[in-house]
């Protein structure tokens, strides 16, 4: 009673000093309440956020930590909920009688102070102090059970090589670097494991299917990767992949059709929430994309090849060998490009050279061309009338997925290992998908590495919203019928292809920026397939689109 006429300021001081189990009580009471908890986002459910002591970073670390989360409470909700997932499988539903029930004593957990390993009961957690701890061999984790290292990340750091052979464990706050005698220092085949504020340094995670992994804000550095092999559900969330000697992230194999216990609390982690309209799904500021429906045809009609060969007639006939359209004007081309093409480039050069024979003369390389009525400047005029523009809208990506039904069941289907919200920088190599693998890929940024993502020998892969740049090489490689939906990524800056697409490959690429790129935007060659559309194609020095030698793709 003395407090109800208090403003809404104080009650605001008052309630930022309760913990988080009486912020909860305190929202039961009554409406006026409950909207005044919501209200501390930005100062009391954020200071609970960063106060965790099993993963004190930034929600949006390590790609955006400048960005304040659009709700400090929604994250450490996603915090809490993360924390229980490891333990689910613990202390299975007993179905006793009633009378037993109540008499029923639920098991206590305990704490383990120093390397308690050995001695370590189900679930039990073990607490280690500061310092370093080194194997001479390598340890087998038979019971479930949680490892966390006291102080600062950094302050505990084990020189170990742990097998996991029970069904769950969790593992935060600590640094792994190799033993003497392996690199791999963990690795498991049939559980799961949770990894939450770990470092690895210059050390390797393995992962085999059945078993699963859900890492959160760890960092994976000096060389250090995570290899998942036939793993059917994992998560990466919120990591840093840095100085890769090869690629960071190797998903290889089919999943595994057996599943463990933990893949659906992992799927229901993983399960996509957000819209599907892309907000960078216009034109950028500045640009004009230019284009010709052709005919009566409404967009996104269906062509048949009787109208295309209708067309194709209509044309010559309008040509009929008089005029300037049939009329070549010497133009010469003496070359595909100013710059060096790259060695696989070359390599193909010189396959498609054999192939043609050796007929040609020394000036193989020189195509004359009529300059004139090749270009699409006359479809960026303004119309003088009040006639409809002949340029297309570029659809969004929720319009593509309605008219594209694979690309629908790509996204609902496609799992394996998911990395979100992931930076890979300053390495060679981010994601290599192979034989077989499936791996989704939502958020993420790739930046200063010789290829972001490299897909091939019939692995699929799903890329929603990342931002691939400054990648020596190109930014992403699909060979030997790799398949997948790229779409509504950033990819630009590259120093060659922003997408190569070889060997059989057949991607679908929609609503995506490929710009800025020191060489072409999307190059197509080697029998490489794929359905290009919608997307903004700009601002590189090379083609926007490159198709030679038997590429074979479909742009619209």
């Amino acid at each position: 009673a003395v407090g109800v006429n208090l403003p809404v300021e104080m009650w605001r001081v008052v309630l930022a000093y309760l913990p988080l189990p009486e912020l909860g009580r305190c929202s039961l009471v009554c409406r006026a309440w409950r909207e005044l908890i919501l209200s501390l986002d930005n100062t009391r459910w954020r200071q609970l956020c960063l106060g965790l002591p099993e993963c004190p970073r930034h929600p949006n670390w390590p790609s955006q930590p400048h960005l304040e989360p659009s709700s400090w409470r929604e994250a450490l909700r996603q915090h809490a909920i993360a924390n229980r997932t490891w333990s689910r499988h613990a202390h299975p539903e007993l179905q006793p009688s009633a009378c037993l029930h109540l008499f029923r004593r639920r098991k206590e957990r305990r704490v383990w102070q120093g390397g308690a390993l050995g001695v370590a009961g189900s679930y039990d957690q073990v607490v280690l102090h500061p310092g370093v701890y080194e194997e001479q061999a390598e340890l087998v984790l038979k019971v479930p059970v949680e490892v966390v290292g006291l102080g600062r990340l950094g302050d505990v750091a084990l020189l170990v090589s742990l097998e996991q052979q029970c069904p769950t464990a969790r593992l935060s706050n600590l640094v792994f670097m190799p033993a003497w005698f392996s690199t791999v220092v963990y690795k498991t085949l049939s559980g799961h494991v949770q990894l939450d504020n770990c470092n690895f340094e210059g050390a390797q995670l393995q992962i085999r299917g059945p078993g699963t992994c859900h890492a959160r804000f760890c960092s994976f550095s000096q060389g250090s990767s995570t290899h998942f092999l036939g793993v059917a559900l994992s998560l990466l969330d919120s990591c840093d992949f840095s100085g890769s000697d090869s690629a960071s992230v190797t998903v290889e194999g089919a999943p595994a059709t057996e599943r463990n216990w933990a893949c659906k609390h992992l799927a229901s982690l993983a399960r996509i929430t957000t819209s599907w309209t892309s907000p960078g799904s216009g034109s950028p500021a500045g640009d004009t994309l230019g284009g010709h429906s052709g005919g009566t045809q409404p967009p996104g009609a269906t062509i048949t090849l009787e109208d295309w060969s209708k067309g194709e007639t209509e044309s010559r006939r309008r040509g009929g060998g008089g005029g300037e359209e049939g009329v070549c004007q010497d133009t010469v081309m003496d070359g595909w490009s100013d710059s060096a093409p790259s060695d696989e480039e070359e390599e193909e050069e010189e396959e498609g050279k054999g192939e043609e024979g050796s007929g040609q003369g020394n000036n193989s390389l020189n195509y004359r061309l009529a300059h004139s009525h090749h270009g699409l400047s006359h479809l960026l005029r303004p119309n003088q009338d009040d006639s409809p523009s002949l340029t297309p809208e570029v659809r969004t990506l929720t319009e593509e997925l309605q008219r594209d039904p694979r690309a629908q069941a790509l996204i609902e289907t496609v799992q394996g290992c998911v990395l979100r919200r992931c930076l890979f920088r300053d390495g060679k190599g981010g994601v290599h998908v192979c034989n077989h693998g499936n791996a989704r890929l939502e958020g993420n940024v790739f930046r200063g590495l010789t290829y972001a993502v490299r897909c091939i020998q019939n692995a699929t892969i799903v890329m929603l919203r990342n931002e691939v740049c400054e990648c020596r090489a190109s930014g992403v490689f699909l060979r030997l019928s790799s398949q997948g939906l790229i779409a509504d990524n950033n990819i630009h800056s590259n120093g060659e292809a922003g997408l190569d697409i070889r060997k059989g490959a057949d991607p679908i690429i929609l609503c995506n920026r490929i710009h800025s790129g020191l060489r072409s935007g999307i190059v197509v060659l080697g029998n490489g397939r794929g359905s290009i559309r919608s997307n903004q194609i700009y601002n590189n020095k090379e083609a926007g689109v490159y198709i030679l030698f038997n590429g074979n793709p479909v742009v619209r």
